[in-house]
């Protein structure tokens, strides 16, 4: 809870500071945005949880890229890379965002100091947990790929 009146503190400082942040909310289910729409803003979470959710090609399946919370931030790829999102954003509650777009993330990174680290904090958690997905995919497909043998070595075995 602290690390959540933080973040509110840091996002109340830059709103008095002419940083535009825009208190948005969200219902419990409702679209934030969708893969492949152009980059409007970035978002930070006062309070609820956001899935982000990447649509797999020719199946009506998601793959759940991550679940967020308070203090936590989504969307801001897009809008440093200038591309349209790569996956989709739900609200999982009833969610309080502060909306701030890319005039105003250069304005809180200029302005604040303490923004700038919660921004690198948050992006190091993203690169740090993408390295440990990664390496239990390459574990699991270790695996897999061992399996495979055995069981190409089991067929040969049976039918010659």
């Amino acid at each position: 809870m602290e690390r959540v009146k933080e973040m509110v503190s840091i996002i109340d400082k830059l709103n008095t500071s002419e940083v535009h942040a825009k208190r948005v909310s969200c219902r419990a289910n409702s679209p934030i945005f969708s893969e492949m729409d152009a980059p409007r803003g970035m978002y930070v979470i006062e309070s609820g949880e956001v899935r982000i959710l990447k649509q797999i090609p020719d199946t009506n399946k998601e793959i759940d890229l991550a679940t967020f919370g308070p203090n936590e931030f989504f969307g801001e790829m897009s809008l440093l890379t200038g591309r349209p999102h790569s996956a989709n954003a739900v609200a999982i509650t009833d969610c309080t965002l502060w909306f701030l777009d890319e005039k105003g993330l250069m304005e809180a990174l200029n302005k604040s100091p303490e923004f700038s680290l919660m921004m690198l904090k948050g992006l190091a958690k993203r690169l740090t947990d993408m390295n440990e997905k990664t390496r239990d995919i390459f574990s699991q497909l270790k695996d897999f790929s061992e399996r495979l043998e055995d069981l190409s070595a089991l067929r040969h075995a049976i039918v010659p």
